[in-house]
């Protein structure tokens, strides 16, 4: 059976459009901005058991730090109470390694469909697919705009189940679960990843929104204003 080169070309592209935006929307997600402007939103929930938000914003910067760098764990095991007594147990520990483990695979993922990406374009150019190329593009805006609508319908539907569900596809066992008064708890209540999770939803749709519905009508009011200043 002959396969058609461009036409798996073009799936590819299309493929890589929703991780590349997920991803993208991850990275904000990961930057101090937002971490900063959360833990000083109003109306978000104070610590019952005791951090001032200055300790909140300290310990959960080091935590991000660690997450998105090439930080040991030993940097976290390091972080200490007033008494001395360390901020996160073992158990906890073991999970910021994880989600490092699960960060890094997912930038890995992020840099492949990248390379697709640009390098489809650089095909695409050389072989004059560039009209499907762009097709392929806005199909890969579309399909991420879709996916995430799903996602936010189950988020209003039952935020918990998402949640739970979530990390049940990238934990082993209940190693997710804490104590209210574990400090990963207290860093980062359940409002916390709420509004992850929307904040997430909002960037990465409005990217598919532009990709594949505003990008494609600015294209065609453009082309459509060039023929008209042609037959004039």
């Amino acid at each position: 059976m002959k396969i058609n080169f461009k036409a798996v070309l073009n799936l590819l592209v299309t493929l890589s459009i929703p991780l590349i935006l997920c991803t993208l929307s991850i990275l904000v997600l990961l930057s101090p901005v937002f971490i900063n402007f959360e833990y000083q939103r109003p109306g978000f929930p104070e610590d019952s058991y005791g951090f001032s938000s200055e300790e909140r914003l300290d310990f959960g910067n080091q935590t991000r730090r660690y997450l998105f760098s090439n930080q040991s764990l030993d940097v976290l095991r390091l972080l200490e109470f007033e008494n001395g007594d360390p901020i996160y147990n073992e158990r906890e520990l073991s999970h910021l390694e994880d989600v490092k483990v699960v960060i890094q695979d997912l930038l890995r993922v992020f840099y492949a469909a990248v390379v697709v990406f640009f390098f489809g374009g650089i095909i695409a150019r050389g072989n004059q697919w560039l009209a499907d190329f762009a097709q392929a593009v806005f199909r890969g805006g579309r399909l991420t705009s879709l996916l995430l609508l799903t996602m936010m319908f189950f988020t209003l539907i039952s935020f918990r189940a998402l949640f739970t569900s979530f990390h049940r596809v990238f934990f082993k066992g209940d190693s997710w679960l804490f104590y209210y008064s574990d400090t990963l708890i207290r860093l980062f209540p359940i409002r916390f990843w709420q509004d992850v999770f929307l904040v997430f939803g909002l960037l990465t749709l409005a990217g598919g929104g532009i990709l594949g519905w505003g990008i494609p009508a600015l294209r065609k009011s453009i082309s459509s204003k060039n023929r008209k200043g042609s037959a004039e």
